[in-house]
């Protein structure tokens, strides 16, 4: 074998030795270039968590609404009726009516007014409870008293004028086939038994215009499935209206406009105006 055959021989013997023993050039080789510094891709983070909703915290509520209950007593003159969880109020120096709160309920002087009755002018304390777990759509309850404390009756909240009371409300729906029902009712107390006025008509009052006027408006089911391209609001197509006093024991609703829409089969839900009128059937309350 000629030496040049014997040194390629050595060379690749060394290389294979160099290859098995984890070295990545020959001893005394030349120094490969350095390579460029390969850029390294950001490590990839978890997606931000959306920011959290302010939850309703129906306690700073409550707190809120004992300092506007706060002014109300002050102009009562009794600014020490409340006392933490409990409200008392005075007659004749005496404690008349007391309210206390617990662990599922909170109630709070709303309003002190007259009502005209046939007695004359009788002083009215509205007091509202509400529930901590109520859900969004609760409508809390006012019970109302007079200033002995003695209950005069309960309702949903409404809106007074004079010796009359307007309640409207909406049937909760949990399923697209469920009647969001629309209701008003009229609640006098001029007279002794008190009188209520109860509509059919799926209308619900706004607020009152004069002692014989409501604005309101008619809420008429129905399906944009059925009505495609009609903007329809809430549960269906709403449509003004007014109640009007007729009477001085009978009440009348107008829709003042019939509705577009296809309604939904439900009672009480004709494609025609509302036209009703309705008399006063007499109740006594709590009393």
């Amino acid at each position: 074998m000629s030496f040049q055959s014997r040194s390629v021989t050595l060379a690749l013997s060394l290389a294979v030795l160099a290859a098995l023993s984890g070295c990545d050039k020959l001893p005394g080789a030349a120094k490969p270039p350095a390579e460029a510094a390969k850029p390294v891709a950001p490590a990839t983070s978890a997606a931000a968590p959306e920011p959290e909703l302010p939850q309703f915290d129906l306690y700073a509520q409550r707190d809120e609404e004992r300092l506007i209950e706060a002014k109300l007593l002050k102009e009562l003159g009794q600014p020490d009726a409340r006392k933490g969880p409990t409200l008392t109020l005075q007659h004749n120096g005496q404690a008349s009516l007391t309210v206390t709160d617990d662990e599922e309920t909170y109630s709070l002087l709303t309003r002190v007014f007259e009502v005209p009755t046939v007695q004359g002018m009788q002083t009215v304390y509205e007091v509202v409870t509400s529930y901590f777990a109520a859900p969004a759509d609760y409508v809390p309850i006012s019970t109302f008293y007079d200033k002995r404390g003695v209950e005069i009756e309960s309702a949903e909240i409404g809106q007074w004028r004079g010796a009359v009371l307007a309640i409207s409300a909406q049937a909760e729906t949990l399923e697209a086939e469920d009647d969001p029902r629309a209701r008003t009712e009229l609640r006098d107390w001029s007279s002794k038994p008190h009188r209520k006025f109860e509509f059919k008509s799926r209308c619900l009052t706004t607020e009152w215009v004069s002692d014989t006027e409501i604005k309101g408006y008619c809420l008429r089911p129905a399906t944009e499935e059925a009505n495609p391209g009609m903007k329809l609001t809430g549960y269906g197509e709403e449509t003004p209206a007014v109640f009007t006093r007729v009477g001085p024991n009978a009440w009348r609703v107008r829709e003042l406009s019939v509705p577009k829409a296809k309604l939904r089969n439900l009672p009480d839900n004709p494609p025609t105006a509302y036209d009703e009128t309705v008399k006063g059937v007499a109740y006594t309350g709590n009393q």
